[in-house]
């Protein structure tokens, strides 16, 4: 993943073209009103060409797409949609975290992507003419997203070959994710597991970055790290006390501080 400090992202595909403001990362209190969700095409217009898969298109030309856009907040746990469901929109998300998760027949649930600011889910399914292939879910309370009709962007697509590059383009988000999840829990050990999902979470999304030190603006619960690196919450929590205890990671409700970031990538070394 890309290197991105103080809220500044690249052009790569998924990315927000412009700097993030520290909004999109905040963490809304239980019972707070969701973000208002009312948006003028006008203003929907400027939101969308904050995506790099949007930003080029002529204003005419998105105007097109923003018709069939609508603008959704979620509170923590809901669901965006279901795993199986037909794809009939796809997902720009502004802020908060989703997680793309799905539940086997013993009744255990498993974390198989997590999305952020600037990153899209449903494109892929949309291409490839398949349903939903997880649950998407809220991580935050205030988790903002743009949706995107399938149909208009089909119809897009079609009327607009040469345009049309850059949503095809989404789809390696897609797999992208599923090679970074098959990192995460191919690292190895515990602490490799949460090496690997730190270092990548920092390299993304880390803010304030000096020397071996940055700030990871997310707050995930035990309970979603283990999903995601497919362990027990115990031994996350032991895992993380160490950590703590070794003056590499503090944390508080503006995220992750890490002091040693040298030290949790020498993990991965081992």
């Amino acid at each position: 993943m890309n290197s991105h400090h103080k809220g500044q992202t690249t052009d790569a595909g998924g990315e927000f073209a412009v700097e993030l403001p520290r909004r999109v990362f905040r963490r809304i209190k239980r019972h707070t009103p969701l973000p208002s969700t009312l948006s003028s095409k006008e203003e929907l217009l400027e939101r969308m060409r904050r995506f790099p898969v949007f930003a080029k298109l002529p204003v005419r030309v998105l105007a097109e797409l923003v018709a069939a856009a609508s603008v959704q907040a979620f509170r923590a746990g809901e669901y965006v949609w279901r795993y199986n469901e037909v794809d009939h929109r796809a997902m720009f998300i502004e802020q908060g975290f989703v997680k793309a998760a799905r539940t086997n027949k013993e009744g255990v649930n498993y974390t198989y992507g997590l999305y952020g600011p600037g990153d899209s889910m449903g494109v892929f399914a949309i291409w490839a003419g398949m349903r939903y292939p997880t649950d998407a879910v809220a991580m935050n309370d205030g988790m903002v997203a743009i949706f995107v009709e399938a149909e208009a962007m089909l119809k897009f697509a079609e009327k607009y070959p040469r345009l049309a590059g850059p949503l095809r383009a989404e789809i390696g988000q897609f797999t992208k994710a599923f090679l970074n999840k098959i990192e995460i829990v191919s690292a190895g050990t515990v602490s490799q597991r949460l090496a690997a999902l730190m270092t990548m979470l920092v390299d993304r999304y880390g803010v304030d970055a000096k020397d071996n030190q940055a700030r990871l603006p997310i707050t995930l619960t035990l309970e979603q790290i283990s999903q995601i690196v497919g362990v027990r919450l115990e031994t996350v929590a032991r895992t993380m006390s160490g950590w703590k205890r070794q003056g590499w990671l503090t944390t508080d409700a503006d995220g992750y501080h890490f002091a040693h970031l040298d030290k949790i990538r020498e993990l991965l070394l081992g």
